[in-house]
């Protein structure tokens, strides 16, 4: 057991020093961070992205990986603490967004953005803007492989809005354009109760969100499996 979690923790250190060797690798990145969620240290990934973001000329990818570290660490955190990692998570989505826009940054922080509809948070309209602008520029790709999980945030986001039947609009352009992804399907077949189960289950702060990157890199595994 003690060799085990020797070999686990010589593994985290070889993919932390990738990720600090190249901080703009969303690769790197992803490796390291399902690494951290494993092993359920996600102070470790955060500590390491925040140093990083810190450095002069930090890129846009190193904020994506800063973001995503926050978002890791959300289902195992308190309620008032999953508001901060989500607001810091938005921050470092921005800047991003303000050094190299791109799909993933907008596609993410829209995503985010979703999960503030309560209280005195009201961010929905903000994430749906979001992630209209991640599927144009998704759009201009062939073919983008966040055009999936964009149209069913995009979606969940007008239900969410209280536009329902432009929520059904984009599930049933993505189901005609994705008829292997059941997300759509499950949805425009569901009556409106049941969605909003669905919708519910999905934008639950205590549910792990998959961050591996693996619509960029299919190699690489999803740490969910891992039970964390």
């Amino acid at each position: 057991m003690a060799a085990s979690a020797t070999a686990a923790g010589a593994g985290i250190d070889a993919l932390e020093r990738k990720a600090i060797a190249d901080p703009d690798s969303l690769r790197a990145g992803a490796e390291y961070r399902q690494a951290v969620i494993a092993a359920g240290t996600f102070d470790r990934s955060i500590a390491v992205f925040e140093r990083l973001a810190k450095r002069p000329g930090a890129g846009a990818g190193t904020f994506i990986n800063l973001a995503l570290s926050y978002v890791d660490k959300v289902p195992v955190s308190g309620a008032i603490r999953q508001v901060y990692l989500g607001r810091d998570a938005i921050k470092a989505l921005t800047r991003s967004i303000d050094l190299t826009p791109s799909v993933l940054a907008y596609y993410v922080r829209g995503l985010v953005n979703l999960y503030y509809d309560k209280l005195i948070f009201h961010r929905v309209d903000k994430g749906i803007a979001d992630l209209e602008e991640a599927r144009r520029r998704a759009s201009l790709e062939a073919p983008s492989p966040y055009m999936p999980r964009i149209l069913v945030a995009l979606g969940d986001g007008y239900f969410r809005f209280d536009r329902r039947e432009r929520a059904r609009e984009v599930w049933r352009d993505g189901l005609a354009n994705f008829p292997s992804v059941p997300d759509f399907r499950r949805r425009v077949d569901a009556a409106d109760e049941q969605v909003r189960g669905i919708i519910a289950g999905v934008l639950d702060a205590d549910a792990r969100v998959d961050t591996s990157l693996r619509e960029l890199f299919p190699d690489l595994a999803d740490a969910r499996s891992a039970g964390r």
